[in-house]
């Protein structure tokens, strides 16, 4: 019997998390076996906290009294729960759609060399974000963090990164995929390491889709499941932000632990 939890972090979304708890429990409650959901309220947050135990009590809600970064959020989960098969990650602003969870075990019941999988995510007029991703090189990396490729569109190098001239079907091999959605084996964390904690915001999930790869295990994009993903991004959308400094210090921090060769074999 397949063992599954479902993580989400909860930072103050108010009526989008609750959409999301709602999608999400009735995907669980209809193709997964044995399940728990785990809730963590980044900052304290009563109101969530209330509608939580009165709409799904069987939900798991932790609250810090500090706010923790996504991977050191992510961690204190499977730390404190080890004995699930495989984590699925959600962010709270993330509407589940039918099959994604039932598509995604089987995939990563049937390769047991998958390490990561992830669905297809859409904006909520139905187009494709690109989720899945080629390792960014030392320019792409600058070039993001400091918006060059928002304000020259079409970079060929931003396209190649973010995979926009490929077309996919079924499951493919990616190098990476965001941490918006996706299922974690227990058994590859067990021998690559959790998540990242120098990591506090960005970076944390290409950065863990390398180290699966360097130890042989797969990452893949699976486009039979799909959910909608609103995709706040607030570090992509202002230059002088709070999470925009973090998103320049994760790809400096990147950029270091690589020595600026970011790849699948470490060569």
């Amino acid at each position: 019997m397949t063992k599954l939890a479902t993580i989400t972090i909860n930072h103050q979304h108010g009526e989008m998390i609750k959409k999301t708890i709602e999608s999400l429990s009735a995907l669980t409650r209809m193709e997964v076996d044995h399940f728990q959901m785990f809730v963590i309220n980044n900052t304290p947050d009563q109101p969530t906290k209330e509608w939580l135990n009165e709409s799904f009590p069987q939900i798991r809600c932790i609250e810090n009294p500090q706010p923790k970064g996504f991977a050191a959020n992510i961690n204190q989960i499977i730390k404190s729960y080890p004995d699930y098969d495989y984590y699925l990650l959600v962010n709270p602003d993330v509407i589940c759609l039918p099959g994604m969870i039932e598509k995604l075990v089987a995939v990563m019941n049937t390769a047991p060399d998958i390490g990561i999988a992830g669905p297809l995510l859409m904006d909520f007029d139905g187009s494709i974000q690109p989720s899945r991703r080629r390792f960014a090189t030392f320019w792409v990396l600058i070039m993001r963090a400091l918006h060059v490729d928002a304000v020259f569109k079409n970079l060929p190098s931003i396209e190649r990164y973010l995979m926009q001239n490929v077309t996919f079907l079924g499951t493919s091999e990616v190098d990476w995929l965001t941490g918006a959605v996706m299922i974690l084996r227990k058994k590859a964390l067990d021998q690559v390491g959790l998540m990242d904690e120098r990591f506090f915001m960005y970076f944390e999930d290409e950065d863990l889709c390398c180290r699966m790869w360097r130890n042989g295990w797969k990452v893949f994009y699976v486009t039979d499941a799909k959910a909608y993903h609103a995709h706040i991004a607030e570090g992509r959308k202002r230059l002088f932000s709070k999470a925009n400094f973090r998103h320049i210090s994760s790809a400096l921090k990147m950029f270091f632990k690589y020595r600026g060769k970011i790849s699948q074999c470490g060569k």
